[in-house]
């Protein structure tokens, strides 16, 4: 593999890697404040959380946040700590019986530290690396960022798509859903999205990969509203290196 096609390799994972996505620190619940979490698990099925969640994203039309996101890797005992900010807009699935067309879901990903942004009008996936000159270009559908993040623009069906268990969250008035997909995936072991227990909204994300890796997303100043599309449109600058697969 040619040094380019492994950065390029790289640059992709980084982006599928992303998820959503916590306001807020985790913490590990203990004493008694476990045994009350553990008990709140009986009060909500996992049916019930998952369509609260896809109520909830339905809802909005779109959001903007801050976000840190810590990866751990096995065999490092110190997470990789990034920050940036995030942009998602809803789409809207096609009804064929209605002559209704699908409306794609929109996201942008900013990591201004290390200068890497991820654009996605609904049909492309951009990757830029601003400091190597380096974009990758893909439909955004073969990539693992839509696949894991489609519910959170409209266009996924946890039900349909995953094997789900509500499980004990480390986060008070908080509830924990976790997922496994049902079809076999090279993207993830599971997906546990922690959950405000009234509104449903997404407060944490910890993605498992099959290696057993995990990524973990917390979000703050969180704004539900309507994202102009210029934020999700890209153009290479003249002079970067563009890849595409």
């Amino acid at each position: 593999m040619s040094a380019l096609s492994a950065n390029s390799v790289r640059i992709v994972a980084g982006a599928c890697a992303i998820l959503l996505s916590l306001i807020g620190t985790m913490v590990v619940a203990e004493g008694q404040q476990a045994r009350k979490s553990k008990k709140s698990i009986k009060k909500l099925n996992a049916a019930s959380v998952a369509a609260g969640i896809q109520r909830f994203y339905e809802k909005n039309a779109g959001f903007q946040a801050d976000f840190t996101q810590v990866v751990k890797k096995r065999g490092i005992k110190r997470g990789i700590r990034r920050k940036g900010k995030v942009w998602l807009r809803k789409g809207k699935l096609g009804v064929a019986s209605k002559k209704q067309s699908a409306k794609p879901g929109k996201m942008r990903w900013d990591y201004p530290k290390e200068e890497i942004f991820y654009f996605s009008d609904g049909v492309t996936l951009w990757s830029y690396e601003r400091r190597e000159s380096l974009a990758i270009k893909l439909p955004v559908k073969n990539s693992r960022l839509y696949q894991a993040t489609s519910y959170l623009v409209g266009q996924g069906n946890l039900a349909k798509d995953f094997h789900m268990q509500v499980v004990r969250s480390p986060v008070k008035g908080t509830t924990a859903l976790k997922l496994k997909p049902k079809a076999g995936t090279g993207v993830m072991r599971s997906l546990t999205l922690i959950v405000d227990t009234k509104s449903f909204a997404v407060k944490a994300s910890v993605l498992v990969d099959p290696l057993g890796d995990s990524t973990s997303l917390f979000f703050s100043k969180t704004r539900y509203q309507q994202i102009d599309d210029a934020v999700f449109e890209w153009t290479p600058p003249a002079g970067v290196r563009v890849k595409t697969l």
